[in-house]
């Protein structure tokens, strides 16, 4: 968190304000969130005139000058934010970026200070840092991703998580995608058909398009760029509803672990895999 939505959503809310700003100045309040030393990325950064913003998977990219110069990975709590300069930086603020023309700075707020922010300098190829990421989960067609399936022998939550498999999901994601295709996590990745794998690609596409529609889903801290929360938790269907009975068969949804994370299920609607040899 957060995930492909959330960098989405963020993303699109910050491409009106930036785009053809100069990052004028960079105040590092902790270099624990920069990839690098604040001098450098200072130097990278000052004087460059933002081009365009997108975004890779959970990755957000800021091209200046026709040029990736800041690749940034929220990771659990990170947010960019806009505000005026004059207004009151909050403790878990670590990185702020004054504009111009105008008055605004792009914040970057951090309560866990998982998040990284990396500058890339003029000349350095920036794919090296996203080179190992998997097709996008928006962009991936459903022949690829039965493919892909079937060539892994995993279960099927925690290969969804692998970035390196498919980049941009993550636990909420992955958690109401199988859910509305009727796939229980334990899944052996390998064991579905083209039909579970093409409702699987369908549902996953239908929800991460509602979800961005919804602006993100905020069930703790994520907000987008003017602060805002997301609005896709009102239409969660199993994930953070444990002991709530599923909205399709009455049977109460549970939480389990999957490798390691919560996982939210519904023991009707998503039936136990059978043994494969």
């Amino acid at each position: 968190m957060p995930e492909l939505p959330e960098v989405e959503t963020i993303v699109r809310g910050l491409r009106p304000q930036l785009i053809g700003k100069k990052i004028r100045f960079i105040r590092v309040r902790s270099d624990h969130v920069l990839t690098g030393s604040p001098r450098g990325f200072r130097r990278v950064l000052e004087g460059a005139i933002i081009r365009e913003i997108g975004r890779k998977g959970k990755f957000i990219l800021i091209t200046c000058d026709q040029e990736i110069r800041l690749i940034t990975h929220l990771r659990m709590t990170g947010q960019f934010l806009l505000a005026p300069r004059e207004r009151v930086v909050d403790p878990h603020t670590h990185v702020l970026f004054d504009l111009e023309p105008g008055t605004d700075q792009l914040r970057y707020r951090d309560v866990r200070k998982f998040g990284r922010l990396a500058a890339v300098a003029r000349g350095t190829p920036a794919i090296s840092l996203l080179q190992d990421l998997g097709p996008d989960a928006l962009e991936i067609s459903a022949a690829t991703l039965f493919r892909n399936l079937q060539q892994k022998k995993r279960a099927i939550k925690p290969l969804l998580l692998d970035q390196t498999f498919l980049s941009g999901l993550g636990n909420i994601y992955v958690d109401e995608s199988l859910y509305r295709a009727g796939i229980h996590p334990l899944t052996r990745a390998d064991t579905l058909n083209r039909d579970q794998a093409r409702l699987l690609h369908r549902h996953m596409r239908q929800i991460l398009r509602q979800a961005i529609r919804a602006k993100g889903t905020t069930v703790s801290d994520y907000r987008g760029p003017e602060g805002i929360v997301g609005g896709f938790q009102r239409f969660l269907r199993v994930y953070d509803r444990s002991g709530d009975p599923c909205r399709i068969c009455g049977q109460t949804i549970q939480k389990t672990r999957v490798g390691g994370r919560g996982t939210h299920t519904c023991p009707g609607c998503q039936p136990w895999p059978q043994k494969s040899g």
